[in-house]
């Protein structure tokens, strides 16, 4: 008995269209134009996160610093606790226990680390972000997600009370009853613009 085989012929094997192509990228980048704004929001807000925690924690890093030596970490002449400070070396050297501040006339003699966090990333320029700049002395700079350091302002006339930054309207109140003001001037490094600023008050 014989088999019979039958042959079969190849299929052709069909591509998309360039139509379907083109509906595809249409919908690919529709989509993509949806998500954007989505992930932009998400970014902001992260850095806006980051920011604030920072700035609790230079908040705390002080806090725990008068503590420790019953003073600010500013020179003992400074009694104006109108004048904002900012988180160059000045401060952070003092915070983060550098070598020099361990000197006899340092701020820091028992050299304790009170503040510590991730290295900042360079922006160029000779600007960073999001974090510290150590340097090998063991001193450093503190840098918001923006580019800029944070402001400080210490109640160094010790009355219980700090004086409000211009910008801060949410209340008329001329003094705070704060030791310790802590901000960042936002994505826009406009200190006068309050909109986008982040305080720890």
């Amino acid at each position: 008995m014989k088999s019979s085989h039958r042959k079969h012929s190849p299929r052709k094997i069909q591509g998309f269209t360039l139509l379907e192509l083109l509906v595809v990228i249409a919908i690919i980048a529709v989509l993509a134009g949806l998500m954007f704004p989505a992930t932009s929001g998400a970014l902001r807000k992260a850095e806006t996160t980051h920011a604030q925690n920072s700035a609790y924690n230079l908040k705390n890093a002080i806090s725990a610093y008068f503590t420790e030596y019953r003073k600010y970490p500013v020179d003992p002449g400074q009694n104006d606790d109108e004048i904002e400070i900012r988180t160059d070396n000045e401060l952070m050297d003092v915070l983060l226990g550098a070598d020099s501040e361990a000197e006899s006339g340092g701020l820091n003699p028992r050299r304790i680390a009170f503040y510590s966090g991730k290295q900042a990333k360079p922006m160029g320029g000779g600007k960073y972000r999001k974090g510290i700049t150590l340097e090998d002395d063991g001193g450093g700079e503190l840098w918001d997600p923006y580019g800029e350091y944070y402001y400080v302002r210490m109640d160094l006339d010790y009355n219980n009370r700090v004086p409000k930054p211009t910008w801060d309207e949410s209340t008329d109140a001329t003094n705070l009853p704060e030791s310790i003001l802590v901000w960042s001037a936002g994505k826009d490094n406009e200190e006068s613009e309050a909109k986008d600023n982040i305080k720890t008050w």
